[in-house]
């Protein structure tokens, strides 16, 4: 039998469903963990970008739908985490779980929404979400940590041989790609690697995208350049 994500509407109707504002410090949910699209919302002179965080417990028929709101940087497609927000400690806690990162790992995180969406969505199989209090005194909800959380099993996943190959999975080469391609430059480590410090150099990439996006450069080798 094919399961084409039919659902039925009674049995949707039956979770016991909790929004971010409802949480008090000491709920938790273990389960199914789905980040959602993202629109975008002007706030002063920048955008903010407002998702949902949903955790569905389906053993127990319980369901978390968390609305976070982030500044967004649409030259990037990066949502910004402020030490203390929402969004920053379930970063942090999701990479300290999964990654064995210390928490609070960085001042404030910068992170490429639609990686981090692909990569949950994908490879998060499961994930236990407590509610704590939060740190700034004057917010309005709790933070979310993550307590525990299953991946998928990793495969032996092919590196990427080209360029090409490389841009594919990391949109900040893919930036510097299309950037020459657009201005009829060859396509060559050399060309990417100038091309990303110029990036980095006009604030349109941060420095730690730079540096990783260099770091995966260096793994191919030269002979991969081409026309």
């Amino acid at each position: 039998m094919l399961d084409f994500g039919l659902t039925d509407q009674e049995d949707l109707e039956d979770y016991h469903t909790k929004l971010l504002t409802e949480l008090v410090p000491g709920d938790e949910i273990t389960g199914e963990i789905v980040i959602g699209e993202f629109k975008t919302n002007p706030m002063g002179k920048r955008e903010v970008a407002e998702f949902y965080v949903i955790i569905t417990d389906h053993e127990h028929h319980a369901k978390w739908v968390c609305e976070l709101t982030t500044p967004y940087y649409p030259e990037t497609d990066n949502i910004y985490g402020e030490n203390g927000g929402v969004f920053y400690t379930l970063i942090d806690s999701l990479n300290h779980v999964v990654n064995k990162k210390s928490l609070n790992w960085q001042e404030n995180y910068s992170v490429h929404f639609s990686r981090f969406r692909e990569t949950v969505n994908q490879q998060i199989v499961s994930a236990t979400v407590k509610a704590v209090p939060p740190v700034n005194t004057d917010a309005k909800t709790v933070n979310l940590m993550v307590m525990d959380a299953v991946i998928k099993a990793e495969g032996k996943n092919k590196s990427p041989e080209t360029i090409y190959d490389l841009a594919q999975e990391d949109p900040i080469v893919l930036m510097a790609y299309a950037h020459l391609r657009n201005k009829g430059d060859r396509i060559t480590i050399k060309n990417i690697t100038f091309e990303l410090k110029a990036l980095y150099d006009d604030g349109n990439i941060t420095e730690t995208a730079y540096h990783k996006a260099l770091s995966e450069l260096k793994k191919l080798k030269p002979s991969v350049d081409f026309q």
